[in-house]
Order: structure tokens, then sequence, then C-alpha cells
């Protein structure tokens, strides 16, 4: 899991990317595999971009590797012949990029062991139906009767971030295989941020409210009776002065709201309404900032070390 942040100003783009990596071992019990996962990019001289979501999945050889490996190979094998695009393009790229490198072989994977696992529950007539977003439908028929079954394909989600011809910084956000769109975006000129990960807390300290609440009953028949739940909830949040935000004060909110995730998973399980959590966030922060004078450039960023004490 991840938090990563991108908080964009009039003063230009601040990125921040937790360390932390999890996964899953073979008895189903989640793990911290490591603090010194790099999840924030260079990818050209005026643009960044942060992913979160899967971490590992095979190459075109069958070669297992991290998703950081796979943002270089863009990088250098497909983005680096192109270095006029400007950042929805960009995001745009990376998005097909992952859907031939993570997406379409997933699926026939899926596809295959799908097959095998009907097949064995003595099911037949096995159809697969489009794909859509990230699940893969089944339909078959098994005892006589005809049943549907639904794959997911663990994907990854990233921000684009950059300053494009005109002057204006731009950032996009991506869930592979959705193509980036104006609607999830955000601008220096408007200012804002995008969040990907364990987004759950900041969004609970800054809306004043989580997702969840739609799950209580009283808020569940206020809904019923035509009250515009939503609209009352977003009173809530708090006014974000991002028009009159430094470069500064945009890489305090980042540490900040990283530093109170970790914190908050670390001393909590989750809520009494959703319990139980991981605790996925965590590591050094590496931070990099965007202008439309200088770039990219790197503010803070991991480096190998040794500890032989």
């Amino acid at each position: 899991m991840s938090l990563c942040i991108t908080a964009l100003s009039p003063a230009g783009i601040v990125l921040a990317a937790d360390s932390r990596q999890t996964y899953r071992n073979n008895a189903g019990m989640v793990r911290i595999g490591t603090d010194n996962a790099v999840k924030l990019f260079k990818l050209n001289e005026r643009t960044g971009v942060v992913i979160a979501g899967r971490a590992f999945f095979p190459d075109s050889k069958g070669m297992f590797k991290n998703a950081g490996w796979f943002i270089e190979d863009f990088r250098i094998n497909h983005l680096d012949k192109e270095p006029r695009l400007d950042s929805k393009a960009i995001a745009e790229k990376l998005n097909d990029y992952f859907i031939n490198a993570l997406i379409t072989p997933e699926e026939n994977r899926l596809k295959t062991l799908v097959e095998e696992q009907v097949k064995n529950e003595g099911g037949t007539n096995i159809t697969f139906r489009e794909r859509q977003g990230v699940n893969i439908f089944c339909d078959f028929t098994k005892g006589g009767k005809k049943e549907e079954r639904v794959w997911h394909i663990e994907s990854i989600t990233f921000v684009v971030a950059g300053f494009d011809a005109d002057g204006v910084g731009r950032a996009y956000f991506v869930s592979v295989p959705d193509a980036p769109t104006d609607t999830v975006s955000r601008t220096t000129d408007s200012g804002g941020d995008l969040r990907i990960g364990q987004i759950d807390v900041v969004g609970r300290i800054i809306k004043g409210w989580a997702p969840e609440i739609f799950n209580l009953p009283i808020v569940q028949k206020a809904v019923n009776n035509g009250v515009n739940v939503r609209a009352e909830l977003d009173k809530l949040e708090y006014i974000m002065n991002w028009s009159t935000m430094t470069l500064q004060d945009s890489i305090n909110y980042c540490v900040l709201m990283t530093r109170i995730t970790e914190s908050v998973q670390k001393l909590s399980d989750g809520t009494y309404l959703t319990p139980g959590g991981i605790t996925g966030v965590g590591g050094a922060i590496d931070i990099a900032k965007i202008t439309h004078g200088d770039g990219f450039q790197w503010i803070k960023q991991k480096e190998l070390t040794v500890d032989d004490d």
C-alpha cells in the first residue's frame, strides 16, 4: 500500500510519496516487505509521476519486476522519443503502456485460470464478456443452471504532473486502465491536491467525514427521505487556501498528511464500522518540486547507504 500526494498552487507543484511496500504471504497474512520502495519518479525535465497499487508483475519474458522498473522502461523506451508531449498526453501514454504491460497479460492469465477452475467444478459453455475496467465477467452452465462470476485485476493508480508549454502546471489522476480526464485533474491556476493509495485518513481530516458514513442506517434513511446528504457533509470540509500556498507550505502539507496517516495506522485497527486495517504507509518520504522556471527538482530522495555497525 502507499500514500502519494501531489499538491498544486500558483507557486508550483509538489509530489510526495512514502516508501512502504506490503505483500500478502502464502498464509494470507499482510506483511511489510520493505520501507525502501520508490514510488516517485522523474519522467522528463518538467514532468514527474507517483504510483500506488500493485507492486510486482511479470514483464514480457515472465520475469517479475517491481512497478518502478516499468516506469523506468516507459521513460527510456517510450517517453524519451517524444519529449514535447504535454502532461495529459504523457498520462494517456503511460496508461496505454500499463494496459499492454499489465492489464492485457493479466486478463489472458486470469481467463486461463478461470476456465480451468470452472471446468474442474463441472461447468460448461464458458463464455467471457468484454472486460469492463479491471473486471472480468464469466458466464457458464453448471447443473443445468446458468451462473455468472466476476474476477478483478489488481491494477495501478498514478498521478502524472508537470508544466505544459502554456506555463500552466497540471496533474492527472489515472486508475489503469481508465484514461485520464479533466474531471479528475488539478492545475496551478486553481490549486488543489490529488491523492492515491491509502487516502482515508487524509480524507477524514480535510473533508471531515469518510465514504463509509453512507453505510450508517441513519444516513441511509436521510438519503431515502430525499436529503442531499453529500452536499450537507461537504460543508464540513476545511477551506484550503491553495492560492496563497508557497512551495514550502505544500511540502509541509504533504509531509504532515503522510506522517499522520502513518501514526493513525500504527496506533489503530480500522474503525468500529470497518474494523481491521493495513499499516501500509511508512518509511522515508521522497519529495520533488516542479516549477515553470526550474522544471523538475528533487527536494528529498532516498539514497543507497551501508550500515555495517
